[in-house]
């Protein structure tokens, strides 16, 4: 199931910041999350978990990211970023995985840097490296978003594109020789750009309470597709959750 949790990551952070003016700003509540996996043989079943988010001055905290603002000024942001990465998979979850080794999470660092226009919407760019050195990879992320609101919603459309390194796609996509049998042949992992779309929908009701919805499709190129133990070329998820905040 740890496969859905990046996507958890940047649910939190596409909450539209845009709305949360005035004083620093918990909220609290619950995710159920809907997502293909896209390795072979391993289904997910509905995950709940809970979304914690705060919003302050300098540091803020959404989901899996952290951050703290160097730059913040009106219409532009520059960031000090650290990020759980979930990406990977146990070998047990999947019958055609066993013989490989688990590929195992980490954590990311690195800056990102937004600049927010009322009409134009909101445009990050990020940068990051594994820390942990599991895959000893990089990533670098364009992501751009628009709110608007209408009846009383929010609605945030998004898309983005993500590049990483080849030791990043190689470590959770690749198969090594001694992991190669018939039918999963040893495969090398490359660079991979992979393009996503979203639409992120948030009503709030009771003052303090606030419900939101986000579907995303991204297409996985084929330096991720191609691999024997990725058995789809695209992925979708829904997520759905109920947030709070009590301030």
């Amino acid at each position: 199931m740890r496969t859905l949790l990046l996507p958890l990551a940047l649910l939190c952070a596409a909450l539209p910041v845009q709305a949360q003016e005035g004083p620093p700003r918990w909220t609290f509540g619950v995710i159920a999350a809907d997502r293909d996996a896209p390795y072979t043989g391993l289904d997910e079943d509905l995950l709940v978990v809970p979304l914690v988010r705060f919003e302050g001055e300098r540091f803020y905290l959404r989901g899996l990211r952290a951050g703290w603002r160097l730059v913040d000024t009106p219409g532009y942001e520059l960031a000090v970023i650290g990020q759980a990465r979930f990406d990977g998979y146990d070998a047990e979850d999947s019958p055609f995985l066993a013989g490989m080794s688990d590929r195992r999470a980490s954590l990311d660092l690195g800056l990102a840097s937004t600049w927010t226009s009322k009409k134009l919407g909101a445009l990050e760019l990020s940068g990051v490296v594994d820390a942990l050195d599991r895959s000893g990879g990089a990533e670098l992320a364009a992501s751009w978003n628009l709110l608007f609101r209408a009846g009383g919603w929010t609605v945030v459309p998004g898309a983005s594109l993500r590049w990483q390194s080849e030791d990043m796609v190689d470590y959770y996509y690749g198969v090594r020789a001694i992991e190669g049998i018939v039918g999963r042949p040893p495969y090398y992992g490359e660079a991979a750009l992979t393009p996503d779309v979203s639409v992120l929908a948030t009503l709030p009701f009771a003052k303090r309470w606030t419900f939101f919805v986000r579907a995303s499709h991204a297409w996985l190129p084929s330096e991720i597709s191609d691999s024997p133990i990725v058995d789809d070329e695209s992925s979708t998820a829904l997520f759905v959750g109920l947030g709070y905040s009590p301030d």
